[in-house]
């Protein structure tokens, strides 16, 4: 065993002139603790509600690189991944139809793509967003049709627009249409 001669502790084989924390006098700063470790201050943490529907419009990857990049960013994975569950679960159809209403699954094509990559059937939810509209299902084509042919919904795209802003099938419409008129 090296000898390093401390007159303080014989038994111990610390040089007397190193700079252990016990050996330095109490008014010489510790440079090593957790205070001079700490990093600079974190940037406030979104809430809730606002980090897990980024999550759904895939801002932050998928799987274990979502779990990284949640962690790394001060975010409980768990708690933030149930908020998604709870925001995903399927709902009732009178609720969905009402969100459609409020126009959060927006019109037409977006509508039907929202919908369905929701995993929600977009004929059901349109035919009961039509029933809480008090128009039946879907208002019988024959009488769309014909309202289409008085030009009560314009022509050409204003037309395809206005129709399924109103929540109707543009194609199934127009192909009614064409069948009256011919």
């Amino acid at each position: 065993m090296p000898s390093f001669n401390n007159p303080k502790n014989p038994n111990n084989p610390t040089p007397a002139n190193h700079a252990s924390r016990a050996g330095m006098p109490s008014n010489i700063p510790n440079n090593s603790g957790p205070a001079a470790r700490a990093a600079a201050p974190k940037p406030a943490l979104k809430p809730l509600d606002v980090i897990a529907n980024e999550i759904i419009d895939g801002k932050w990857g998928n799987g274990a690189e979502r779990k990284q990049r949640l962690e790394a960013a001060g975010y409980t994975y768990d708690i933030v991944q149930k908020a998604v569950n709870r925001m995903l679960a399927p709902k009732e159809l009178d609720d969905i139809a009402k969100l459609v209403i409020r126009g959060d699954f927006g019109n037409g094509a977006e509508r039907r793509k929202r919908l369905e990559d929701k995993g929600y059937d977009y004929n059901a939810v349109q035919a009961k967003v039509n029933q809480l509209l008090g128009q039946s299902s879907p208002q019988n084509l024959d009488d769309i049709a014909r309202r289409v042919i008085r030009g009560e919904f314009g022509n050409g795209a204003e037309r395809k627009q206005r129709l399924e802003a109103a929540g109707y099938d543009f194609n199934a419409v127009q192909a009614r249409v064409n069948q009256l008129l011919k």
